[in-house]
């Protein structure tokens, strides 16, 4: 079974590592595009939730300051 480790890598350099498994028949072409499609769905969300938590802790600290609170 094949496997997809994404590292996403933040501006500090901290890094958050993910490894998704390539599921099916990876010996055709057909196999091949549905198990990316798979593997597609099931990373991009949660990589698109890790960006945009690290932006919200940036953004809360931030909003803090200009408000004076």
């Amino acid at each position: 079974m094949a496997r997809v480790r994404l590292i996403l890598e933040d501006h500090n350099g901290i890094q958050t590592e993910q490894t998704f498994a390539l599921a099916g028949d990876l010996d055709t072409l057909d196999g091949i595009d549905e198990a990316v499609e798979a593997f597609r769905l099931q990373a991009l969300p949660q990589v698109e939730k890790s960006l945009l938590e690290a932006a919200q802790e940036r953004a809360i600290p931030e909003k803090k300051r200009r408000h004076g609170a």
